[in-house]
């Protein structure tokens, strides 16, 4: 097994979104199920925006020893919020303004509006980069997973970097 958890985080979510992961009409189902387990529900046949789940199940696999939900933090890491907020706090988050960071495999990726849903409204994991693009794994997207080539200059709010060493 690596020791770069980033590029395991990577490898996992390349191949979870590959399949793909597909979602019902409740954003539910056989697919989902392993990704929404973490998180309680009060109807285990409903389940939610499952972007951020895709990545928190995929940084669990990975051996990233995070919590449900961070106590520092007001949401679970279910939301994109959440990961926003924590990797503040962590020093983990680089603004897309910061022309010095250079997104990397593993690194996660959060977007402001790119469903219309205003900021920080999806996450996903950093897969690669061209001069234009960036090639990421992602879940929840019109209710699947699957690999995108986004615009490196559109929607982007900023990155997360988890640090190899991290452990909650």
């Amino acid at each position: 097994m690596t020791s770069d958890k980033r590029q395991l985080l990577a490898n996992i979510a390349e191949k979870l979104a590959q399949k793909p992961i597909i979602g019902n009409e409740h954003q539910y189902g056989p697919d989902i199920e392993p990704l929404l387990l973490y998180f309680d529900r009060s109807d285990k046949n409903i389940g939610f925006p499952w972007c951020a789940a895709f990545v928190y199940h995929c940084s669990v696999q990975a051996g990233f020893g995070l919590p449900v939900k961070d106590p520092r933090v007001k949401n679970r890491f279910a939301s994109v919020h959440a990961w926003l907020e924590w990797s503040k706090l962590q020093g983990y988050y680089y603004p897309v303004t910061e022309v010095t960071f250079k997104p990397d495999r593993g690194d996660l990726i959060i977007y402001d509006d790119i469903d219309g849903n205003g900021p920080h409204d999806h996450i996903g994991v950093v897969l690669g980069t061209e001069e234009e693009y960036i090639i990421t794994a992602e879940g929840n997207v019109k209710n699947k997973s699957g690999i995108f080539r986004r615009d490196r200059f559109l929607y982007i709010n900023g990155y997360v970097r988890i640090d190899n060493s991290y452990r909650y």
